[in-house]
């Protein structure tokens, strides 16, 4: 087993969000005991007791027949928990910390648009904040850079917050990229409303299946690329036990698409593009056959889902070739911190985007930088910092 001590990368102790690098490389029973370990002695979080032991017996045969290399980390945990592997009280699939609710944006660009000639990816992961100062680590404010290279399943690097057994966005040695967003339909409210309503119907309960986050490390683990993602998700069950998602998969070969769930839940709907620019934030894409019958000032209450669309869509719709400073500025401008503009005296929760990522599929690298709190000249960020999936960071 190798592995590295998570060592802080970006802004500091002080700083409301903290970037920290993470290398794990083993087999997937050591990296499981490595992400127990850490979870219980940095992170102050264990696998949480259920009451339903027969749903975690399936979940753990779920995971043992179409997830093998999740179900040995799952062993790793138990191992260095001191908990036996027949013991279904628990469940060994998610170490949950710092866990909170996110909007997001994503946009995938393909090679021709880019000034490098590389695909990129970028992404927002926007939270409402806590400056209460109540709380040691708010919700999303440890972000670990995790590379890791198991015995079984591809080798990934990946953007990790809320559960240290899952992903939040990626990268695979494939280049595949996934990107997790919050599905918002069932929060609209008013004329914003979409027909048929969203039915908000969450397990609140482990299943047999992929959760939220635990769909991302599939994805990258598993899959090479779009073919065998999309694959993945119209066999594999797929449920959320706080809030449904968005998923957006783009691969080396330019070709991107986000799954979303129906209405009921019930089907699986795939929007599709190749060598062409695709976005996503917080609405299923599906509801719309074009882009200008989308509401119009939706504002914060709404969570800006179609004002960031609009304004990706259109950085994006020009025939100019994008630097990768073009593109972090493009993510700048669908932030909150953008929208939202500078906090007013008083507010202790204003919603900001708490870290932004910029992956490069050619070179399998992500680029993140993250909130670092409030000044008087208005919201402060750490510098980007590099992760290569094979090496170093660079500043």
């Amino acid at each position: 087993m190798h592995e590295t001590e998570p060592r802080l990368h970006a802004a500091s102790r002080s700083s409301y969000a903290t970037i920290w690098e993470w290398t794990l490389r083993g087999t997937n029973l050591e990296i499981g005991r490595a992400l127990a370990t850490h979870a219980r002695d940095s992170l102050q979080t264990v696998p949480l007791r259920w009451p339903d032991r027969s749903r975690i017996l399936a979940q753990r045969r779920f995971f043992e027949t179409y997830f093998r290399p999740f179900h040995q980390r799952m062993l790793g945990v138990a191992d260095a928990l001191g908990t036996a592997t027949d013991d279904c009280a628990y469940d060994l699939a998610s170490l949950p910390f710092d866990v909170g609710r996110a909007g997001c944006s994503a946009g995938a660009i393909p090679r021709q648009q880019a000034a490098s000639g590389h695909a990129h990816v970028l992404r927002n992961m926007d939270l409402g904040t806590d400056l209460t100062g109540k709380t040691d680590h708010p919700p999303a404010s440890r972000i670990f850079a995790l590379r890791m290279a198991p015995d079984e399943g591809y080798a990934s690097l990946s953007a990790v917050v809320f559960d240290l057994m899952g992903a939040m966005d990626g990268i695979n040695e494939k280049g595949l990229v996934v990107i997790c967003n919050s599905h918002g339909d069932y929060r609209l409210t008013g004329s914003f409303q979409p027909e048929p309503a969203y039915s908000y119907d969450p397990a609140r309960h482990p299943e047999p299946g992929l959760s939220e986050l635990q769909v991302v490390r599939y994805l990258l683990d598993t899959c090479a690329d779009t073919d065998e993602a999309k694959e993945a998700l119209l066999s594999l069950r797929t449920y959320y036990m706080s809030i449904p998602c968005l998923y957006m998969v783009s691969d080396a070969r330019g070709r991107s698409f986000v799954a979303e769930k129906s209405p009921s839940g019930n089907r699986v709907v795939l929007t599709e593009r190749e060598s062409e620019p695709l976005i996503m934030t917080n609405f299923a894409l599906s509801r719309f056959e074009r882009d200008d019958s989308m509401p119009e000032d939706d504002g914060l209450e709404q969570g800006f889902v179609y004002a960031r669309y609009r304004i990706l869509k259109e950085a994006l719709a020009g025939q100019e070739l994008l630097t990768t400073s073009q593109l972090a500025q493009i993510a700048h401008d669908a932030s909150f911190d953008a929208l939202c503009g500078p906090r007013s005296e008083g507010d202790l929760r204003p919603v900001r985007t708490i870290y932004s990522s910029l992956y490069d599929i050619d070179a399998r690298t992500m680029n993140l930088s993250c909130y670092m709190g409030e000044t008087e000249q208005g919201t402060a960020r750490s510098n980007p910092v590099t992760f290569e999936l094979g090496g170093t960071p660079q500043a």
